[in-house]
């Protein structure tokens, strides 16, 4: 045999372009390389340089996305493409399906009316606080008497939780109902009948109080608690009574969650950022806007899916909309009608690894798999050939799962396996342990017999070595756990037996790196030179200074850790501050990179670093490493140092991403985190130990097991028996495919820690949630058979190890390469390479200090936070922007007085503001062109007005115009500029000249826009005078800049020309 006995299936896949493909692919199948031949002869096929471009391969991770790139461009190579084809392959866009979405909004947003760019919020703690805040009151849908009720049995905290937490889909309540009557009267018979008990009376007496509370309207009421046993009548009866009223208090708890759900997306949205959760609900409502999903789906996108069955209900919707017709309306899986075009929509998963329940759909999935298959043009494949099993995993595999994937009750087909050509024998060995290692010590805790079984396991290791285990080396050598305080438990028993571990799945923060942690912290006393609090940890933990040195310098005065103003250097603590005092002048007018590399080089952070004992800290130079590309992706975006210290702290809580070291150790991951994953051999430990599943958090939104439904559980009451039922079975469907994704990821060994006799010496029954349990191996199940009939000694392989051999001897061959080009065609391309078209931003400059009226504000005014380049005169010419963004033009004067009493508290200078909004309204807004302008019907008033106007072949203009304001009816445009530059009476006409060329460029651009004539002005804050240019001077500086190069114009237009 030398193909796979799928090959056919593959073929098609791969070959067959003009189909609609769902893959099963069973684990080890190859789906990636199935991908990559499909890519391939999409490359190869006519029409290939207008097809790549519209390719988008959307992947669970970055890293998974950024391998199938490499690996398809490898492919490519290999058939000798043109230049074109590269060009057009790399267009095409791998990525997560979160950038994707986020790419079409800010691409599309505009028609949901959204800002752009949108920024992506991973941690709105703060957010939420102040959005909570600003709320006076919730619940507009509900009637009067509704919310009242509502309110006296669920807190008003719960019920904002539940919106916050209600995640991508937003929540579509039904109507709310009346509040049902509440009959106890079951409860009271039920006490007579019952076991009198202290619990039974408690439960009596809370019950009395609660009722007499409801009937009176006292306010708010916890609900009584029932403290008799779980299964008793009186406890069941107790919880039937409450039920209806339990219920309507959930139902009605998601109408208002709806609103919070809403309330805040657009708060969020308000302000440019969004959550995950936030770029897949508004990229799904931008495919139900007619025109937006009409140009969309005109760039008539090729769209290949990764890992299927982690897809939640919404992320599908999204890329099946984007395929399907121009015209289509409506949501494909409701209607039926127009299913995505032919060769538009493939994806590959595998029902066998789903693992994910809380962010994916099984059931959905399963939909989506038969509608596509239904549809024209539709079709299912399966991958079973598996190319990372040998023979006798492949074999206990199909033994055992078949009977646990079985396909009834909501579990999943197994897929049978099947083996590659010149498949490897392989080995499955079970490892007894006898209940003599417990030493007769009886009732041990689970995490003591545990430790006792990764002793043993970890002798075993060391003595067998990878050879026996047919790996190449220990980086070969995997030990999986369902959670991952059990890897701690098996590294300190290895690292104690002398074996190097590498934990895949720690819990690291990034704060928990020296390298992360001290450059947040040198970072940020640049920008805050009075942060007293934070100079000191520098100087204690980056300089290694005592307490008692600084205690003695400050002399109980804590100001003095300061490093705004030089002082003199006279001790060990001063001379260190002096230090750091030159070096925040020396890098405030470095660009961000270069600023952080002086940072690490005056601080010697590498040398600091690399003194760190390595037992106790990993690659910290790396990690610094990783930190500097930051830095120098953030500078490339504009990012200040203000801006990346802020980044740095805001991250610090976050998951610290795992790197992989050199080191020859044995691997520590759990087994979630192993999908996607192999290695040579693969050692499951644990096998009869219980595992704990994680305590719901309340309140929260459920999605109940098998439907659509929504129900809200406000406390753990509210969930239903029969809810938990369904989760129970939901969980232990879930923990059975997760065993299958830990059991088939070895390639040549894979070793079963049999500890049945460990945690079940004496009653000898099996834990219900254990791996064991879960793969059928109890006494008399269907596994057992398999279990007992596997060797307990490994072996080492000559086949296993010259296959090996081979292919690190095969020669590893240039498949491609690019033929040269000569000097004509390189002088041609260097020719052209400018001839783009050039972008100009006529108020995108800063303007120059005006040092004749500089001043140094008091301490308290200055805003902490901002980039250094702030300087007081740019903080108050953003706040008068700022003022006038949202002012209310259409209303009276009080309202214009009440907007900039609201704005006033926030000016950082509030004594000029108050001079200068006396100025304007006693000028401008008195009586000017701008009030008359305004004044108008149908006037139309834009502020902060952004523009983009393509001037010719090879220029085009954007900028940002501070006042627009159209009058359609008489074909007339108003445009103001605000300036804030510090003048005296009598430099108006000085200021307007140096503005001059500014303006005309937003005169020439919105009279072209628009083709209405048009007046400009701009207005003095300091002075409260409003000059015009005249048209014949607007026109004659245009007809200049006209004529003069691209880079001349780029510099005549910015504010700081003469």
């Amino acid at each position: 045999m030398t193909q796979p006995l799928d090959q056919s299936a593959r073929d098609r896949f791969a070959q067959t372009l003009d189909r609609n493909f769902s893959v099963v692919a069973a684990a080890g199948s190859g789906k990636t390389r199935a991908v990559t031949d499909r890519i391939a002869q999409l490359a190869q096929a006519p029409g290939a340089i207008h097809a790549l471009p519209r390719l988008v391969v959307l992947t669970f991770a970055n890293r998974a996305a950024d391998e199938m790139q490499q690996r398809a461009r490898e492919q490519i190579l290999r058939a000798k493409p043109g230049p074109e084809i590269l060009a057009a392959f790399n267009r095409a866009w791998f990525g997560t399906i979160h950038a994707f979405c986020l790419k079409l909004l800010n691409d599309y947003g505009h028609y949901l009316g959204l800002p752009a760019p949108l920024e992506l919020i991973t941690d709105d703690d703060d957010l939420w606080n102040e959005f909570v805040q600003q709320q006076t009151s919730i619940g507009r849908s509900l009637s009067t008497e509704n919310r009242a009720a509502l309110l006296r049995l669920a807190s008003m905290r719960h019920i904002m939780e539940l919106g916050r937490k209600a995640g991508s889909a937003l929540l579509r309540p039904g109507e709310p109902c009346a509040c049902p009557e509440i009959d106890l009267k079951e409860i009271h018979r039920a006490h007579l009948v019952a076991r009198k008990t202290d619990a039974l009376a408690n439960s009596m007496a809370q019950l009395g109080t609660w009722e007499e509370g409801y009937r009176n309207d006292t306010g708010f009421l916890q609900w009584p608690l029932c403290s008799t046993s779980a299964k008793t009548p009186f406890t069941e009866t107790w919880q039937r009574a409450f039920i209806p009223l339990r219920r309507w208090v959930n139902q009605t708890a998601i109408c208002v969650a709806a609103e919070v759900q809403r309330d805040y997306r657009n708060f969020r949205l308000e302000r440019g950022v969004v959550t995950y959760a936030d770029q897949i609900a508004l990229a799904d409502e931008l495919l139900q806007h007619p025109e937006a999903a009409r140009r969309i789906r005109q760039l008539d996108p090729i769209v290949i899916l990764d890992e299927a069955q982690d897809t939640d209900p919404a992320q599908f919707s999204i890329l099946l909309e984007i395929t399907r017709p121009s015209e289509a309306a409506g949501r494909w899986l409701e209607t039926k009608a127009d299913p995505p075009r032919p060769g538009r929509f493939c994806m590959v998963g595998d029902f066998q690894q789903s693992i994910y329940h809380d962010r994916a759909d099984l059931a959905h999935y399963q939909r989506v798999h038969d509608a596509l298959v239904k549809a024209e043009a539709g079709e299912a494949v399966t991958f079973s050939v598996t190319f990372r099993l040998d023979q006798k995993q492949l074999d206990f595999a199909n033994a055992t799962f078949g009977e646990i994937l079985h396909n009834t009750g909501g579990q999943v087909k197994f897929v049978e396996l099947q083996p590659r050509p010149h498949v490897l024998p392989g080995q499955v060995i079970r490892l007894s342990l006898s209940p003599g290692l417990l030493g007769g010590q009886e009732k041990l805790k689970d995490r003591q017999i545990a430790r006792i079984e990764a002793n043993e396991l970890a002798r075993w290791l060391k003595e067998h070595g990878p050879g026996k285990l047919r790996a190449r080396n220990w980086r070969e050598v995997a030990i999986l756990c369902p959670r991952r305080d059990w890897l701690r438990t098996m590294a300190i028993q290895l690292r104690k037996i002398g074996l190097s571990v590498e934990v895949q799945s720690e819990s690291d923060l990034q704060a928990d790196s020296p390298a992360y942690a001290w450059l947040t912290a040198l970072c940020t006393i640049m920008v805050e030179p009075q942060n007293h609090y934070e100079i000191v940890g520098v100087l204690r933990e980056i300089y290694g200074l005592s307490d008692h040195n600084l205690a003695v310098f400050s002399e109980g005065n804590g100001t003095r850790f300061q490093i705004e103003t030089a002082v003199a250097a006279a001790g060990v603590v001063s001379s260190q501050i002096a230090e750091l005092t030159e070096l925040r002048v020396g890098i405030q007018a470095l660009p961000l990179f270069a600023a952080v590399e002086q940072l690490i080089e005056r601080t010697a952070l590498r040398a600091r670093l690399a003194s760190l004992p390595p037992e106790d800290f990993k690659s910290p130079l790396a990690d610094l490493g990783t930190l500097l590309t930051l830095a120098a992706e953030s500078g490339a975006t504009g990012a200040t140092l203000a801006d990346f210290a802020e980044r740095l702290r805001s991250e610090m809580e976050r998951q610290r991403p795992v790197r992989l070291s050199d080191e020859d150790a044995i691997q520590l991951i759990t087994a979630q985190k192993a999908k996607g994953s192999e290695w040579d051999a693969v050692v499951v430990p644990f096998l009869s130990r219980r595992i704990t599943g994680f305590s719901p958090r309340y309140p929260s939104i459920i999605r109940v097991p098998g439907g659509d439904e929504v129900i809200a559980a406000l406390h753990k009451e509210d969930r239903e028996e029969e809810i938990k039922e369904k989760f129970k079975l939901l969980r232990r469907q879930e923990m059975e495919r997760l065993l299958y994704v830990a059991l088939t990821r070895a390639r040549h060994t894979l070793v079963l820690a049999h500890d049945r006799a460990l945690f079940s010496p004496v009653h000898d029954r099996l834990a219900v949630d254990s791996q064991l349990k879960f793969l059928r191996g109890d006494k008399g199940e269907s596994s057992c058979a398999a279990l007992d009939a596997l060797p307990e000694k490994a072996e080492a392989c000559a086949e296993t190890s010259a296959a090996w051999e081979k292919i690190a001897d095969t020669p590893t061959t240039r498949g491609f390469g690019f033929p040269p080009l000569d000097a004509t065609l390189l002088a041609c391309a260097r020719d052209r390479a400018s001839h783009f078209i050039h972008k100009h931003n006529p108020s995108g400059f800063d303007e120059p200090r005006d040092t004749a009226h500089d001043f140094d504000p008091p301490p308290a005014a200055r805003t902490a936070g901002h980039s250094i380049a702030d300087t007081p005169p740019t903080l108050y010419g953003a706040w008068w922007h700022a003022l006038f963004e949202h002012f209310p033009w259409k209303r009276n004067a009080d309202a214009w007085d009440a907007a900039f009493a609201a704005m006033q508290p926030e000016s950082p200078e509030p004594n000029r503001s108050a001079r200068e909004w006396t100025l304007l309204r006693a000028g401008t807004l008195a009586d000017s062109v701008l009030t008359r302008f305004v004044q108008r019907a149908g006037v139309v008033i834009h502020t902060e007005f952004p523009f983009l106007w393509r001037m010719n072949e090879q220029n085009c203009m954007e900028g940002v115009i501070d006042l627009l304001a159209v009058d359609p009816g008489s074909r007339r445009c108003l445009v103001l500029d605000w300036k804030t530059n510090r003048i005296a009476a009598g430099e108006e006409s000085s200021l307007a000249s140096r503005y001059l060329s500014q303006l005309s460029a937003y005169w020439k651009a919105v009279g072209e826009i628009t083709g209405f004539a048009v007046e400009t002005g701009v207005h003095s804050t300091s002075t409260g005078r409003m000059l015009l240019y005249t048209n014949d001077d607007l026109a004659a500086r245009w007809a200049r800049l006209a004529t003069i190069s691209a880079d001349a114009l780029h510099v005549e237009i910015a504010p700081d020309a003469a």
